[in-house]
């Protein structure tokens, strides 16, 4: 390094930057590391040396000294390219950075070139120093940055742990509340609802459940005028920018509706650790598998129940398609399998002298190979006929075991429920095993090319999200014991006993209320009703305690 000052047109030799820098990391230091406290120190300094004359400030507050990627360094740096700047001072290495490799090569490589005199006052540190030779320098300034990183990489471990901790409590970590919360005024680490954004989010679900696709929720939005979630934080004064987004982008994309509809925050839940940054030197973000994400349940209040919470996953678990032009999902998109083969069967329509009709037919023989399964198929409003005649009966059923259950003493009724826990737990058990072993299946059918890699990565993810959600549920039931004894009405005699009168079928209560349809080559007809395991576990406890149920 150079040990002259350059002198040009009468200029004076050393034109200096003072760079400051405070982050988070310095924790009990911040006091003496403050802004205030580096200006103070650098101006005394200044004071003393009148052959250095002050350039600009350079002030770095809130950043990493891990990243060289700062604001105002950045800016500097392009002032010392420019020649106004020729020297550097801070308060002590640390304030220029800590990462040992890259604050080497600015001291070591890129000041040298630029013919910049760097100077940390605590460190006693000048490269303008006769009394400092290279060897020397490069010895202290090594030793001084190794120094710096390693202290960098034991704060980042622990600032890791702590937030873990935090996580693990349920406690909000996060710079920006998800959207339709707030941050609580008088708590930082709880969130309270926004009522405005909320409302939002209730029109998005009622909206998805009713049968509008994600891409029709999204139009509706965007011609409702309502800003995307980023527009709708900084329009509330946070500085707020979502990565890939422009400032002039407020519009609602259909992955942000997707996001919102898969998002458990909405019902109470906080669900933190789903990134991670890659090293303490590196800021660059990088997905944490859902097995492994941060959830505690209950820590604020819902904006969705969790009842139209699970219809929504339901829906979204069928993988439905609507064409672009249409905002409204067809009443039966998503439920009708084939019995046989088990695939989706295809909607299409055919076109008569009588008139145009819709149908649902097996392709699986088309795409894959004749043998592979039958071309049956079953017209859309014979279908439409044979579901609400079945499920009108099994709404009747459901107030027929409501009837007989009030006659139940309170003691039987009781154990009843309690049985329905314990075997639902066991439903679950086996429900989830039955769909490890299909996802262990799901690989060798794309190998062999009997389902296409996107067929792959699509039952692939249904089946994980199904198998977290049965997890979830069995360590509730694990957890709760005896507690999970409901009171009053079980869930299926509350979900179909409300459809009392049913004349016709919707998409929301096809949603509430079955699980998928099973069409066979002979016709035949098999409807999987949802809380069928309830249902069952009740038919069977009235059967076996008849004799003590009280007749009028």
């Amino acid at each position: 390094m150079q040990n002259g000052a350059n002198t040009a047109g009468g200029v004076p030799g050393w034109r200096a930057a003072l760079y400051i820098r405070l982050s988070k990391e310095d924790g009990d230091k911040a006091e003496s590391n403050s802004i205030t406290s580096q200006r103070e120190i650098l101006g005394e300094y200044l004071k003393m040396h009148p052959e250095i004359v002050l350039y600009d400030h350079y002030i770095d507050d809130g950043w990493s000294g891990t990243n060289f990627d700062r604001p105002a360094f950045v800016r500097m740096m392009h002032d010392i390219e420019a020649g106004a700047v020729n020297c550097v001072i801070v308060k002590d290495l640390s304030r220029f950075g800590r990462n040992y490799t890259d604050a080497g090569t600015y001291l070591d490589k890129v000041f040298v070139r630029l013919r910049v005199r760097f100077i940390a006052l605590n460190n006693g540190l000048d490269t303008a120093s006769e009394q400092m030779n290279a060897a020397t320098q490069c010895i202290s300034v090594g030793v001084t940055n190794v120094i710096n990183e390693s202290l960098a990489a034991t704060t980042s471990v622990n600032v890791r742990g702590t937030l873990n901790v935090n996580r693990r409590q349920g406690k909000f970590i996060g710079s920006f509340p998800t959207y339709g919360y707030l941050k609580d005024p008088q708590d930082h680490h709880r969130l309270i609802i926004d009522d405005e954004a909320a409302a939002v989010v209730r029109m998005i679900f009622a909206k998805f459940i009713r049968g509008r696709s994600i891409l029709g929720i999204a139009r509706d939005l965007n011609e409702g005028g309502y800003p995307n979630p980023s527009a709708y934080k900084r329009a509330r004064g946070m500085n707020f920018r979502h990565r890939g987004q422009t400032d002039s982008d407020g519009f609602w994309p259909d992955s942000t509706v997707r996001r919102i509809l898969r998002n458990e925050m909405y019902i109470g839940n906080m669900v933190q650790g789903k990134t991670t940054t890659l090293s303490y030197k590196l800021r660059q973000c990088r997905a944490v598998p859902q097995s492994d994400w941060i959830v505690v349940e209950g820590t604020h209040e819902a904006i969705i129940d969790r009842d139209t919470f699970d219809r929504a996953q339901a829906l979204l678990n069928r993988r439905v398609r609507t064409a672009p032009q249409k905002r409204e999902a067809d009443l039966f998109a998503g439920f009708v399998r084939c019995g046989k083969c088990g695939r989706m069967m295809q909607k299409k329509t055919n076109q008569h002298s009588y008139g145009t009709y819709g149908y649902y037919r097996c392709v699986t023989g088309g795409r894959l190979m004749a043998h592979a399964c039958t071309s049956h198929s079953i017209r859309i409003d014979r279908l439409e006929e044979a579901v609400l005649t079945t499920v009108q009966k099994m709404i009747d059923t459901a107030i027929e075991m409501d009837s007989l259950l009030q006659d139940l003493g309170r003691q039987l009724q009781r154990q009843v429920q309690r049985d329905c826990a314990a075997r639902q737990k066991n439903s679950h058990i086996q429900e989830r095993e039955k769909l490890k072993g299909m996802m262990l299946e799901l690989y060798p059918d794309w190998k062999s090319g009997a389902i296409s890699r996107e067929e792959y990565l699509a039952l692939k993810e249904s089946f994980t999200e199904k198998i977290a959600s049965l997890e979830r549920r069995i360590g509730a039931l694990e957890q709760n014991g005896e507690d999970t004894v409901c009171e009053g009405e079980n869930e299926f005699i509350r979900h179909f006993k409300q459809y009392g009168t049913l004349k016709a079928l919707t998409r929301p209560i096809l949603t509430e209320l079955v699980e998928e349809i099973l069409i066979f080559p002979d016709n035949q007809i098999t409807i999987r009703f949802r809380f069928a395991d309830i249902y069952q576990q009740t038919l069977e406890q009235i059967r076996a305690n008849r004799d003590k149920i009280k007749t009028a």
